[in-house]
């Protein structure tokens, strides 16, 4: 009961905070944070939700985060936090969190009347994904509190509009992907939540399906050779892990480039971007194939050294591996081209890339994973960078030669 008592006093004092913010100067408000912040910390023992709490604080009064960005994430994270612990029992804890996270989140927005869907779906997403993540770590709420303001305080500036129907067409699908994919076994809570959120941010921005549709392929076909020969792999112990699950990381490392080069072409409709789209992806494709069919084809050699290394061996390559990677680039770039999202030669560039970045990615492996510098999503995150690097490199190369 203590729990509850103390999340409803810290629920009620934010609450107060937020009503009062039409009537009071935002600097003292923010004061007023940074004393009930100290309080939290010497007084309540609420030590990390505390340091989250002084850092809006301070921002919201040096006027760098605008006001839903500061009560928002208080008032949703407090008020998901007490319904949470009060349907401890239903086992339905976190759905609940979510949606008073929510409605929390939605009603701070309307009340400071800095309203926007879009942003208000990416936060809460957010919020979903690091909880997820952070589980019960004691920093959860300050890394949560922060991370939601962050993120209400990029949307905004974008400034971009999106319709609706869009919007609501683009959480549905998503959402039902993340179910079913979770039901199969093939990601994780953290990669539902992960994937639904780029997948909301490709619709949204791009207005269209299609760029979702092509990460949807990379997945299934990323989650469909994880299992090729899954027993061999893991006799030679290079199967994937948590039984070809995927998660948070695979998500950022393979789809994170991607994902940000979609914001990019919404907001600017640069082809710049839907080439580096595309090279990136085509590059996280053909890595996987390379890597989840490549391990089976026979002794590897190393790239630094043509010399034969056992399998599994980060920098080592096939003639098989090869053939695959090149296949995973093709399949990208097709599509690319057959769903409109770039005209032929862009694709084709793309292609490329994804060749060059695959084989960066063997090259990173042996000289940067080997030394222990990078993890595996590391390197598969500056594998991605490279190949939408170089595919808008030559899409550069290819415009101004035709100019």
């Amino acid at each position: 009961m203590d729990v509850i008592k103390k999340q409803l006093v810290l629920l009620l004092c934010s609450t107060a905070l937020l009503i009062a913010s039409p009537f009071a100067d935002y600097r003292i408000l923010a004061l007023i944070g940074v004393v009930f912040s100290a309080l939290m910390y010497f007084v309540g023992n609420i030590r990390y939700f505390a340091i989250g709490t002084a850092v809006l604080s301070l921002l919201y009064g040096l006027g760098i985060i605008p006001a839903s960005a500061f009560f928002g994430p208080l008032v949703m994270v407090l008020f998901g936090e007490l319904l949470k612990t009060l349907s401890v029992k239903t086992g339905h804890s976190l759905a609940v969190f979510g949606a008073g996270s929510a409605a929390a989140l939605i009603f701070a927005m309307l009340y400071t009347n800095e309203f926007e869907p879009l942003v208000g779906s990416l936060a809460i997403l957010v919020l979903l994904m690091l909880r997820s993540i952070l589980g019960e770590r004691e920093d959860g709420s300050m890394l949560s509190l922060i991370g939601v303001s962050m993120t209400i305080v990029l949307f905004e500036d974008l400034e971009f509009l999106v319709d609706l129907r869009t919007l609501a067409f683009a959480i549905l699908l998503c959402a039902a992907f993340g179910y079913f994919a979770y039901r199969a076994n093939t990601i994780d809570l953290t990669g539902v939540f992960s994937a639904v959120l780029f997948g909301v941010i490709l619709i949204s921005f791009t207005d269209t399906v299609a760029w979702f549709l092509i990460i949807l392929v990379f997945f299934i076909l990323g989650s469909a050779f994880t299992k090729f020969k899954y027993s061999e792999k893991e006799f030679l112990g290079v199967a994937q892990g948590k039984g070809g699950k995927r998660g948070y990381k695979n998500a950022f490392a393979n789809v994170g480039v991607g994902v940000a080069a979609a914001i990019l072409f919404g907001i600017t409709g640069d082809m710049v971007y839907a080439a580096v789209f595309l090279g990136s992806v085509s590059t996280a494709t053909a890595d996987t194939l390379a890597s989840e069919i490549g391990v089976t084809g026979g002794n590897p050699v190393m790239i630094t050294t043509l010399k034969r290394c056992p399998p599994g061996t980060n920098g080592g390559v096939t003639l098989v591996g090869e053939a695959a990677c090149v296949l995973g680039a093709l399949i990208i770039a097709g599509l690319g081209f057959m769903l409109g999202v770039a005209p032929w030669y862009v694709c084709l560039i793309s292609a490329a890339a994804g060749v060059v970045g695959t084989n960066l990615d063997s090259l990173y492996g042996a000289l940067l994973e080997n030394r222990g510098l990078f993890g595996n999503s590391g390197t598969n995150l500056l594998a991605t960078l490279s190949g939408g690097i170089v595919a808008a490199l030559l899409y550069l190369a290819v415009a101004y030669l035709i100019l």
